[in-house]
This record gives C-alpha cells, sequence and structure tokens, in this order.
C-alpha cells in the first residue's frame, strides 16, 4: 500500500530546511516544504520515496499537480519504478488522460510493454473518453515492441474508428508498428496515403527498412525526400541512407550523399561524422577517413575505434595502434578492434600481449575478447596460452556460447591434443556442421585421416562449408587421393561446389597428378559460367603446370583480363616444366605492366635461374629483390642459389654463400641442397660438413643419412657406408620410400618403392620384368 512507503526523512535530510507555508484543507496554519521545487529537482527513487512520505505527512498529496509529478517521476522508463507508479496510479481516486497516458507510455517503453496493451484494454472498459490521440502511440509502441501484429491491427481499426487517423503523430507510430511486426506493405499503404507528411514520417518509412536490412529501398527512399522542395533530410535520415551504402556495397552513392551534406552545408554532428568515417574505412578509403575524423571537434571512443578498424583492416597496424595509444578512454569494443586487428593481419604474439595488458589494468572483457584472443592461440599454435585463457573462462564462469566453445575447441585441435577437444564437444548440447568440422579438422591434422573421415561420413547433417573444410585439410596434409574422393562424393550427392570447392579440389588434382579431373572441373567452370576470379585462375594454372602441361597454364593465363595477381603462378609454372628464359621473359613482362613482384615471384625466377644455370643472372635477381624490392631472403630463395651453384659443381661458392646470409630458421633446405650436390660430385669432406649441419637441425632427418651414405660408397668407403645405417637403425630411422602416381581413366594410382599392395601388382611386375628384359636384349644387340 502507498501509506506503508518509507516514512518522513530524517532531520538531517535537505529536504527539512524550507521554512515556506502552504493553507491545506486540514488547517490554514501548518508549514510544509515547497514540493513543486522538490520534485521538480527530484533525480532518484530515493528521494522522491522521502517527498511522498512527507506530501502524506503533511497532506499535499492531495493536490492533483503534486500527484501527477509523483506518476510522472516514478513512471520513467530510465530513473523511476513502474511497480511503485502502478500502486500510485491504483489509488487515485479521479484518474485524468494524463495518469492514463503517463503510465501506458512508460509500460511501453518498459521490459513489459504487454502491461501498456492491458492498461489501454482497461481504459477503453472504464472510461473510453479520455482516449486522446496521446494514448495510441504509446500503445501502438507496445504492439510493435512485442511483435503483436493482431493486437496493433485492432488499435489500428480503433484509431480509423475514433478518427484518430488525422492525427500526424498517430500515423507516424501506424508505420513504425507495421514495419517492427515485419508487415511493410501495410506500413507503405499508409506512408504513401498520407495528405502530409513530416521528416518524421519519411524517418519512419526509412529507418523500418533500414531495420529489415532491405538497403534498396532506404536509398531509393531518400532520394525521394531529396526531391521533396519542403522537406529536407535531417542527420537521422543520413545517418540511415550513408549506413545503407556501407551494408550494400554502394560505394558511390556513399560518396553522392557526402557530397549533397557538403553542398548542402549540413551540420555533420558525431553520429553522421562516425557514420562517414565508417563507410569511408570500410571502403578502404582511410585518407578520407581520417580527415573526417581530424574535423571532428570531439571525437568519442565509436570515432577512435573505427579508425583502428580501418586501418587494421588495410593491414596498416601502426597507424592502428597509434590510434588505439592516442585514445584517452578504451570501452571494451575498441580494445576488441585492436587485438582483431593483430590477428587479422597474423601478428598473433601483439595480440596475446594486448590480452594480457587488457587484464593487468582491469579492462572488461566480453565473449568477442575471448574468441578473438582464442583465434590467435589457434592460429599460431599457442596452445600454453590458449589453456589459460581457458582457465580464465572457467575461472570467471563466463558463460559459454556455442561460438566460444567451437573457438575452445579450435585451440586444441589445431594444436592436436584431441582428447580435450572431444571433453568439450561433449559438453555441448547441441553439435552442428561447425562441430564436427573442427573435429575432423584435427584429425587430419594428427595423421588419423580415417577417424575424421568416419566423422563425416556419420554427420547427420553435412553443409558446403563441411565439404569444402573437409577437402581442403586433406589437401593441406598432402592426402589428395582422399581429397579427390570426398570431390566426387559430392558429384555423386548433387552438392553444388563453390569457389572454394573447386580452388581446393584443382589443388588435389595438382598434387596426385589427375589431370583429367583437373580438366573436367575447368570444364565444369566454363559449363557453369562461374565466375574466373584470380584464385581460380590461380589454381587451374597451377594444376595444369603441375601435371605437366604448360601450354594449357599459359591459354588461362593469357584469357585473363587481369592479371595482377597470378603474375607468380605462371612465373613458376614456367620455370617448374624446364621454360626457365620464358619465366625469365614473364618477370621481365610482368614489370613493365607495372606488376610488382612478391617473395613468392622470386621463388620462380631464382628456381627458373637454377634449372638453366643461369649463374649471373641469379646474382642479378637476387640483388634485385633483396635491394631493390626490399623483400628479405627466406630459406626458399637461399636454397634456390645454393641450388644455383652447386648444379654448375661450384660448392664452395654455395657454402660461402651460405655461411654469409643471416636468416637463422630453417636452414634445412639450404643444406640439403649443398648436401644432394656433394653427392652428385662426390665431394665428401664438403658432404659431411653440409651433414653435420643439416643432421644438427633434424637428427631424423632420413634424406641427410641416405646422401651421406651415398657419398661414402662413391668413394668406396664402406666401413663408413655401414656406420652410417647403422646410426640409422639405432635411432630407429627409415628411408621414406619413394613415390609415383599415374592417372589412368581418371583414376590415380599411387606407387611406392617395394609396393606390392597394388590389386594389378603381379601384372605390373611382370610388365616390368618383361620391360627389363627388353631393354637388356636390345642393349646386347647393338
Amino acid at each position: 500500500m502507498i501509506s506503508s512507503l518509507p516514512p518522513c526523512p530524517p532531520p538531517s535530510f535537505h529536504l527539512q530546511r524550507s521554512k515556506q507555508t502552504f493553507k491545506s484543507p486540514a488547517t490554514s496554519n501548518t508549514s510544509f516544504p515547497p514540493f513543486h521545487s522538490l520534485l521538480h529537482n527530484c533525480s532518484s527513487m530515493q528521494q522522491l520515496h522521502q517527498i511522498h512520505a512527507l506530501m502524506l505527512k503533511t497532506n499535499a498529496i492531495a493536490d492533483p499537480l503534486h500527484l501527477s509529478k509523483l506518476l510522472s517521476f516514478s513512471s520513467s522508463p530510465d530513473s523511476g519504478d513502474l511497480h511503485y507508479a502502478f500502486k500510485l496510479f491504483s489509488l487515485i481516486p479521479q484518474r485524468n488522460s494524463f495518469h492514463w497516458n503517463t503510465l501506458i507510455h512508460g509500460f511501453s517503453l518498459s521490459s513489459s510493454p504487454e502491461q501498456s496493451l492491458l492498461l489501454f484494454v482497461q481504459l477503453l472498459e472504464e472510461e473510453p473518453s479520455l482516449v486522446n490521440p496521446y494514448t495510441l502511440p504509446p500503445v501502438l509502441r507496445a504492439c510493435g515492441n512485442m511483435s503483436a501484429a493482431f493486437e496493433g491491427i485492432q488499435v489500428h481499426c480503433y484509431a480509423v474508428k475514433c478518427e484518430a487517423v488525422a492525427d500526424l503523430f498517430v500515423l507516424n507510430s501506424l508505420i513504425q508498428m507495421y514495419f517492427k511486426c515485419r508487415l511493410s506493405d501495410n506500413a507503405c499503404i499508409i506512408f504513401d496515403r498520407m495528405p502530409e507528411r513530416n521528416v518524421v514520417s519519411w524517418n519512419c518509412v526509412i529507418g523500418g527498412f533500414a531495420e529489415m536490412g532491405t538497403w534498396g529501398n532506404v536509398k531509393s527512399l531518400f532520394w525521394d525526400m531529396v526531391e521533396d522542395i519542403v522537406l529536407k533530410p535531417n542527420a537521422l535520415t543520413l545517418v540511415r541512407m550513408v549506413t545503407a551504402c556501407t551494408k550494400s556495397g554502394d560505394f558511390e552513392s556513399g560518396k553522392l550523399v557526402h557530397r549533397y551534406i557538403e553542398e548542402n552545408m549540413v551540420s555533420v554532428c558525431l553520429t553522421l561524422g562516425n557514420a562517414l568515417m565508417n563507410m569511408y574505412a570500410k571502403f578502404g578509403e582511410m585518407g578520407e577517413a581520417r580527415r573526417l575524423y581530424d574535423r571532428m571537434s570531439d571525437p568519442d571512443v565509436v570515432s577512435s575505434t573505427t579508425l583502428v578498424s580501418g586501418y587494421a583492416s588495410i593491414g596498416l597496424m601502426e597507424l592502428a595502434s597509434e590510434v588505439f595509444d592516442s585514445m584517452p578512454i578504451r570501452n571494451t569494443v575498441a580494445w576488441n578492434a585492436m587485438m582483431y586487428g593483430y590477428v587479422l593481419n597474423g601478428y598473433f604474439d601483439e595480440a596475446i600481449s594486448l590480452f594480457k595488458e587488457m587484464l593487468i589494468l582491469g579492462a572488461k572483457t566480453d565473449e568477442a575478447t575471448m574468441i578473438t584472443i582464442l583465434s590467435a592461440c589457434s592460429k599460431s599454435g599457442n596452445l600454453l596460452i590458449g589453456r589459460v585463457v581457458h582457465g580464465y573462462i572457467y575461472k570467471l564462469c563466463i558463460f559459454t556460447t556455442q561460438e566460444l566453445l567451437h573457438s575452445l575447441i579450435s585451440v586444441y585441435s589445431k594444436s592436436g591434443v584431441m582428447e580435450a577437444a572431444e571433453l568439450l564437444l561433449h559438453k555441448m548440447d547441441i553439435k552442428n556442421e561447425v562441430s564436427w568440422t573442427l573435429m575432423m579438422e584435427g584429425y587430419v591434422k594428427t595423421g588419423q585421416k580415417e577417424v575424421a573421415l568416419e566423422i563425416f561420413h556419420n554427420m547427420p547433417r553435412k553443409d558446403l562449408a563441411s565439404w569444402n573444410a573437409l577437402i581442403t585439410v586433406l589437401v593441406q596434409c598432402n592426402f589428395f587421393n582422399d581429397a579427390l574422393t570426398i570431390f566426387e562424393d559430392m558429384q555423386r550427392m548433387k552438392v553444388i561446389p563453390n569457389c572454394i570447392t573447386l580452388v581446393s579440389s584443382l589443388s588435389a588434382c595438382a598434387g596426385a597428378g589427375a589431370l583429367e579431373l583437373g580438366k573436367w572441373i575447368h570444364a565444369y567452370i566454363k559449363r557453369n559460367d562461374i565466375e574466373m576470379g584470380a584464385t581460380l585462375c590461380s589454381a587451374l594454372i597451377d594444376m595444369y603446370a603441375k601435371c605437366g602441361c604448360i601450354e594449357l597454364s599459359l591459354e588461362v593465363f593469357e584469357s585473363m583480363q587481369c592479371k595482377d595477381l597470378v603474375w607468380s603462378t605462371i612465373i613458376g609454372g614456367l620455370s617448374m616444366n624446364g621454360h626457365s628464359k620464358l619465366a625469365l621473359e614473364y618477370f621481365e613482362r610482368m614489370i613493365e605492366c607495372g606488376g610488382v613482384p612478391d617473395s613468392i615471384t622470386f621463388i620462380g625466377v631464382l628456381s627458373a635461374c637454377s634449372h638453366a644455370g643461369l649463374i649471373e643472372e641469379g646474382k642479378h635477381y637476387f640483388l634485385l629483390m633483396t635491394e631493390v624490392y626490399g623483400i628479405p631472403p627466406a630459406s626458399e630463395h637461399c636454397g634456390c642459389m645454393v641450388d644455383l651453384f652447386a648444379r654448375q659443381g661450384f660448392l664452395i661458392e654455395a657454402k660461402d654463400f651460405i655461411d654469409g646470409i643471416s636468416i637463422s630458421s630453417n636452414r634445412t633446405a639450404i643444406w640439403g641442397a649443398l648436401l644432394g650436390a656433394c653427392s652428385i660430385y662426390g665431394n665428401l669432406e664438403l658432404a659431411e660438413y653440409a651433414a653435420r649441419h643439416l643432421l644438427a637441425i633434424n637428427p631424423t632427418n632420413s634424406g641427410a643419412y641416405v646422401l651421406l651414405s651415398n657419398v661414402y660408397a662413391k668413394a668406396s668407403r664402406w666401413s663408413d657406408v655401414r656406420k652410417v645405417r647403422n646410426m640409422m637403425k639405432e635411432q630407429g630411422i627409415e628411408k621414406i620410400p619413394g613415390c609415383s602416381s599415374i592417372e589412368v581413366n581418371g583414376v590415380v594410382h599411387e606407387f611406392f618403392v617395394g609396393d606390392f599392395s597394388h590389386s594389378q601388382g603381379e601384372e605390373i611386375y611382370m610388365m616390368l620384368n618383361r620391360l627389363e628384359k627388353m631393354l637388356q636384349n636390345q642393349m646386347i644387340s647393338s
């Protein structure tokens, strides 16, 4: 009951200081505080309780104005208490329109909008004459917030019956209600039939389509509004239009809107400025985004975060870090944007360091923070930090959503800890295609492809992403034939492949030498008019090159209008197929066309020089790469240079080159190239020197032992040969058998050295023996 509200405030309360008097109904000499002023300055429900108690004590509650003020404050959705307001309302003996409308309005904005509708029904039953145009808009808002279309239509009918639809405020509220109920056609009918419209009317319909994500309608309505002579778009209209251009990828229209703003000298408020910045950042125009930022009188955390995300999206992490460090206030979104930028650009250690800084500074984390840092751990293989984050999530009792569980599973599966991944999987109430796909990828990468294939075949539902993920990971782990089998299963099950499927399948064809299937995929692309983007063309060029059909590679390359992203592929393909001089010609052609070579391009160029024995050219291109283009040499580039010297017998020059390079990691290929050359030229001393370095890097490298053994055998040092072989036996090192493959009638057959497992193995070896005898007889006869 209202009478049981908190008692009169203690003497120390500041309200007691007033000494003004007024005449109450009971007596004309009672003194009490000026309640109108107190209610006007009230800032919390605690103060309102005290004022209300004092009003009850002094009988000032009888004043209708004071009672209305109490009801108005307690009905506020921000600082009020609707339960308290409802009790006040229930005790009002004579309610007027203001009392009903105030409470209906308050509930319409609350988490219980149905109470607003119930009050309206009660009003119609008790005092229908008190309904006015101010009553209906909050009722319609409540219907919209509940998506109560049926009730909303009934309120619309009532508005027509009582002729409230003549009120512009009611019509605008009807438009908003119908959009929230997903009845956009009804909203458009009202808008089209309106005798007059104001800016709010346009914003209601534009905002409605914006909430539905129908950006074409937003843009069309905006330009219709611009043509209106009387009304002009305001900041809210422009924000929605700029957002529509950003979301729909319509940069040209976005620039036109910006030009309209400048030509009409529209004041750019903070929200509109942020929307424009976001548009330019999303389209990579960071120069204009920065100009807008610098012109802001008081940019907020949203402005700075937009810049950080924009710079990160185009790889300018130094500028992103500079803006982030200069932010006076950082919220969780800002921290997450910077961390995501690091992960996006491969700076995983920096992302982990930023996360540690968040924890040290006590910055608030959320689910997005956890997902981003787990992504950094997953991609970098940092299992230790991944476990720490897992413990942090468990300790703080952070609610583990399905997406967060998937991120944790990804950390463990990509690190090969499948037991932990399995435990997390079993904790999931609902497992979807992503759940099973992550497990498949983990099992394939740990060499358990049979388990992965079993999971795949037992999946209750497979989406295209699942097919693509399995094919891709099989290709990455060199299980090319299995990948092609999965691709063929797709065709049998009528699953339509996309660009990712085709690229991965072409890579599998390249790895397995499945030329006929590769040609079929190429024909499929043409037959279905699939867009030949740079990635797909590059995969085709690579497949044909690795299958020995360089002419078809060149045909695909020359058919491309934009060759910027595939020069490296064709240069590498030409080099691989022995067309070294042509590869170098294509490199020069690339430079003439304005192409900028990268690290991969120079691998193809240096490989071409190596295969052709072009030592001087090789030196020239190596210096061009390091000194002109500023590309630091990787182990692949150095391996090509060592191979270039070694193939021509310049073994000392190759050794000096290795001793002079500054790279400290992954020298296996470099020392391997030198050791292989020593095996060919029989340089025993240098072979031992190269083998020592190679085995120091990788003591289980079977190739190093075999090559060293061959050098000793060539020098007739049989005791050393036995010594090397005994070392291999003691360490359990086995020579990896050579493997070759051949495609016959669209089927790829693999053969290993000493392998008798093929179904036609007996016939194959009989034919090999027959061919060997034929060659021997031919040699004898000649």
